[in-house]
């Protein structure tokens, strides 16, 4: 019933959906070069050339200590070249989306602080690209997507319905409840759902679905998600969001983040201050404009 129940709900995020930004022309673009086997770096540079605030983004963060390249990148063919394709099509996807939204979040002044919400994405993305190099996952850049977006349905949510989404957060500090149970009790449907079905709707590829819809889940089966998940959780640990975005550190089941992800606790908190310093890395990333 219950599932029966979040299904209809999520009918209605459907008929509402419609309200939100359609998929930004650069970010189809970027779509549809996943989808074709014969494109490459020269086909990337010329969607990210043609989109002026997307490429000043990129090469900003390319020259930034998140990549730590001793040579000063001037192009968008030079980035591509030195971070590599899959590294900078996965980064402008990102921040495609993003910008897209948060834009319109401005246009609607929505109440959830969704400038302090990407900064925390940015924060989980940073983590989850550390930690998949630690347990030598095969695409650590798309765990690092995976993370910059887990939370894209906080921001569906705000957009379609800002007011009553404003109430859902401050009734979960209120009352200590999960906020996945609140969101359900409220709206018929969570964030996680909220954004996968955006992220569905937007033809994103199916390891990142995952990680939007299933940051969550108490056992996640895809590694991708399972660093997510944890990466989350330090997030919220290591550089705590000024404003209330609806995370409970004692809501978070900690031995089973770390198993899941296949990560030692004791190994991962005695790095505590490097995985600062990747957050600080990746700061660059951290502004909308």
């Amino acid at each position: 019933m219950a599932a029966d129940s979040a299904g209809s709900a999520l009918v209605q995020l459907r008929d509402t959906i419609s309200d939100l930004p359609t998929i930004p022309e650069t970010l189809s673009r970027i779509l549809s070069l996943l989808e074709d086997p014969n494109s490459g770096a020269r086909d990337l540079a010329e969607v990210i050339q043609g989109d002026a605030p997307l490429a000043s983004k990129i090469l900003r963060l390319a020259n930034s200590p998140l990549y730590q390249k001793n040579r000063d990148i001037k192009t968008v063919q030079e980035c591509v070249a030195v971070l590599g394709y899959r590294t900078v099509r996965q980064v402008a996807l990102c921040v495609s989306v993003i910008s897209s939204l948060g834009d319109e979040c401005d246009r609607r002044k929505g109440t959830l602080d969704y400038r302090d919400l990407w900064r925390h994405c940015v924060a989980t993305g940073a983590l989850a690209r550390e930690l998949a190099k630690q347990v030598s996952h095969p695409e650590p850049e798309a765990v690092f997507t995976g993370g910059l977006l887990h939370d894209l349905g906080k921001f569906v949510m705000t957009l379609s319905q800002p007011q009553i989404y404003a109430e859902v957060i401050i009734a979960r500090a209120q009352n200590g409840r999960h906020l996945l149970e609140v969101e359900t009790e409220v709206l018929g449907y969570d964030h996680a759902q909220a954004g996968a079905f955006l992220a569905e709707s937007w033809n994103f590829p199916p390891s990142l679905i995952s990680c939007i819809g299933e940051h969550h889940s108490e056992a996640p089966v895809d590694d991708g998600v399972a660093l997510v998940s944890l990466a989350d959780y330090l997030a919220n640990m290591l550089d705590p969001s000024a404003s209330d975005l609806g995370f409970d550190a004692m809501k978070a089941d900690v031995p089973q983040l770390y198993s899941a992800a296949g990560l030692v606790r004791d190994d991962v908190e005695a790095q505590f201050e490097e995985l600062r310093s990747s957050i600080r890395a990746a700061s660059p990333l951290m502004s909308l404009d």
